[in-house]
């Protein structure tokens, strides 16, 4: 029972941060204005959360998972594209700045996690795990170092271009395949063939995504219930299942 109460409130707590956060901006929102919002004592809310950079965290851990999750849903129906990591991350970085480049209060978020190191080392691991889990690639050939490197490269190059898009003619997925392309072509050494095989199948996915589902999947990221039940999603007449939220 009390451990179920703890869940409760660590999502109250996460999602009474990120509204705030989505509506006033980081810097405008303090631990004991949460504190408020969720009705409890700030002291309450440091046992759960010691500093406001470890309910960022969290926060940012969550949403990349929604959208990771969406990602790999949407990929589902073809086997190239599922199966094809690099045409994943391209998707995943396109929904991402797609998300920042349309709603105000979500690129505070999006911007700050391109800011925090531990957001993107959050980041660049999820990249990673997609990466290895698939073996889509001959480990004697590829040097697991200069994989991570390459992941840590593409996620700060794709920051610096979010922050100065406005001065930079690309659009979203065109930062999103000039980072997979770097990670292919510079680290994984890739064949050019092979390159443009994972760019059109990330191109394919991309197509697929519906940014409105996307939307009502972060708006409910901290329900109660994505922790037990399964949630159908409609998206370009076909329905995929899947949770849109970790467990806590």
């Amino acid at each position: 029972m009390a451990r179920r109460k703890n869940m409760k409130r660590r999502r109250e707590i996460l999602s009474n941060t990120f509204n705030l956060i989505r509506q006033y901006g980081l810097d405008d929102v303090s631990l004991q204005r949460i504190a408020e919002e969720s009705k409890i004592s700030k002291s309450l809310l440091q046992s759960y959360y010691p500093h406001k950079a470890n309910l960022v965290s969290e926060i940012a851990y969550q949403l990349l998972t929604t959208l990771s999750r969406y990602v790999e849903m949407a990929a589902g129906g073809s086997g190239e594209d599922r199966s094809n990591p690099y045409a994943l991350t391209k998707a995943y970085i396109y929904l991402i700045v797609t998300l920042g480049m349309t709603d105000n209060s979500l690129n505070r978020l999006i911007a700050e996690a391109f800011r925090n190191n531990q957001i993107l080392d959050t980041w660049g691991t999820m990249l990673e795990t997609w990466i290895y889990d698939r073996h889509v690639f001959d480990c004697s050939k590829v040097n697991a170092e200069q994989l991570r490197l390459g992941i840590s490269f593409i996620t700060a190059g794709v920051g610096r271009l979010y922050y100065d898009r406005s001065r930079i003619p690309m659009d979203a997925e065109a930062i999103a395949e000039a980072a997979a392309r770097s990670l292919m072509f510079s680290f994984v050494k890739s064949p050019a063939m092979e390159i443009k095989r994972a760019m059109t199948a990330g191109h394919a996915i991309i197509t697929k995504l519906d940014v409105n589902v996307v939307f009502a999947a972060i708006d409910t990221a901290f329900d109660e219930a994505h922790d037990a039940v399964n949630e159908s999603v409609k998206m370009n007449g076909r329905s995929y299942e899947g949770k849109f939220a970790t467990n806590h």
